[in-house]
């Protein structure tokens, strides 16, 4: 069965269909084959090898597709198998045909023929059965169909979600990289972001403000890893996406793949190697800065939602990530930059005291689940510190000497979930040691 749900000739032989039609012509020593509504062969030819080679002359030969047109129109009209003489040069001939139907829709014409008197006089008496046998054909194939399309949605819907549950899984890594700043995974992050999305390159290209019209290459990613035919292919001398898609780009971003790739887009475009594209910009301050681009040059493909939603959560978090380093690199990590960060990411985040635990800042993500009043409780209930060694007279000074930052598992019943707990220590606007806390949430136990 093909992607559109119709069924081909080797879902018949994969189910046998064959078997049972060459079966009962055997039976009758007869001549059997089975014809889409089209005229192509399902079932091949099958017979006797006495006269096989007339009746695939009969079957394949275009001379004689009219009268396939012919039978064909009358059982669909009828809905009943018939019984005729042919014209193929031979007076002893004679042609059965009954019509096979899938869930009520005619689908193929099963033929039976007779070559000499006696076949015909076999086919006349074995007639009737065949056409109780093609209407019991109809219902075997008819929920034969309906269950492969139960179990081919069965599979996209499982398929699915084991993709959204690895990409949900990424994306928590890539959030945790942004929000600490701490970018040593990223080449991981990148192989696992092109493995899920099975493309070949991963392209990341920044705008040459020194050059209108000029784009840069800023990084990227290789499936059989990186080398000089890849970063020669991508090296630009300029933009060559016309206006109209750079446009587009820009504000939608580009999706092509199977279903709208044009002849003259492959060639003129994308130099007749890509077969499945996708294009999405990246912003900082409502400013657009590049595009991050993911290509499939291997085999021809249609994006699935989940693989296009995907993909364009990474360009945002490029955007984000963009935002954050500017404002750490402006505020020099002060007080208001980590509260304009915290308040951009969609991760639960906090801000305690050391020495008592109770919480001077909690983002929106934050107040939105456990609401606004948590801002002055003790938090110690929800997240203990992870360091045990330091009692409560000495241990603000004790950490801030000897810890910049942690990371730990916890699971928290406030929030309802197993959490990555990523913990930076730093002074806070009055000098106390405060404790900066960023939740990320552990897809893998879900």
């Amino acid at each position: 069965m093909d992607k559109k749900g119709d069924i081909n000739s080797r879902f018949l032989l994969d189910n046998h269909i064959d078997d049972l039609i060459n079966g009962f012509a055997n039976v009758c020593d007869l001549y059997s084959a089975v014809l889409d509504i089209n005229g192509h062969v399902l079932i091949e030819p099958n017979g006797p090898s006495t006269y096989l080679g007339e009746f695939h002359e009969l079957v394949l030969n275009p001379k004689y597709s009219k009268v396939y047109v012919d039978v064909m129109n009358c059982i669909i009209d009828s809905k009943q198998a018939i019984y005729s003489e042919i014209d193929d040069g031979n007076p002893d001939s004679r042609l059965a045909a009954a019509p096979i139907f899938i869930d009520g829709r005619f689908y193929a014409t099963w033929i039976l023929y007779a070559h000499t008197k006696a076949q015909n006089q076999k086919l006349f008496k074995a007639f009737s059965n065949m056409s109780t046998f093609a209407e019991v054909l109809s219902d075997i194939v008819t929920k034969l169909y309906t269950n492969s399309m139960l179990t081919e949605k069965e599979e996209d819907i499982t398929n699915k979600l084991e993709f959204e549950q690895k990409a949900k899984e990424i994306m928590s890594r890539i959030l945790e990289c942004v929000a600490l700043g701490d970018k040593r995974d990223i080449t991981k992050i990148y192989d696992d972001v092109g493995n899920i999305l099975d493309v070949d390159y991963m392209v990341y290209y920044k705008v040459d403000r020194d050059r209108p019209g000029y784009m840069k290459l800023v990084d990227y990613w290789a499936k059989h890893g990186k080398g000089k035919d890849a970063e020669d292919a991508f090296s630009w001398d300029s933009d060559h996406y016309d206006m109209e898609l750079q446009e587009k780009i820009k504000k939608d971003g580009l999706i092509i793949d199977k279903n709208n790739m044009t002849n003259r887009m492959r060639v003129e475009v994308f130099n007749g190697n890509v077969k499945a594209i996708l294009v999405f910009p990246v912003y900082f301050h409502d400013i657009y800065q590049g595009r991050l681009i993911f290509i499939e040059n291997t085999k021809e493909r249609v994006w699935t939602s989940s693989e296009i939603n995907f993909a364009k959560d990474v360009a945002d978090m490029i955007s984000k990530d963009l935002t954050i380093e500017s404002r750490f690199r402006r505020g020099k990590k002060s007080n208001k930059a980590l509260i304009e960060i915290f308040d951009a990411l969609p991760i639960y985040a906090f801000v305690r005291t050391v020495d008592d635990g109770k919480i001077i800042y909690a983002n929106p993500a934050m107040q939105n689940k456990l609401g606004s009043g948590i801002v002055g409780q003790n938090s110690f209930q929800m997240i203990p510190y992870f360091m045990k060694e330091y009692d409560n007279a000495n241990m603000a000074e004790g950490i801030a000497h000897s810890y910049t930052k942690g990371k730990y598992k916890r699971y928290i019943q406030q929030l309802g979930g197993t959490f990555d707990v990523l913990e930076y220590f730093m002074r806070w606007d009055d000098g106390q040691i405060a404790s900066v806390i960023a939740l990320v949430e552990d897809r893998t136990t879900l």
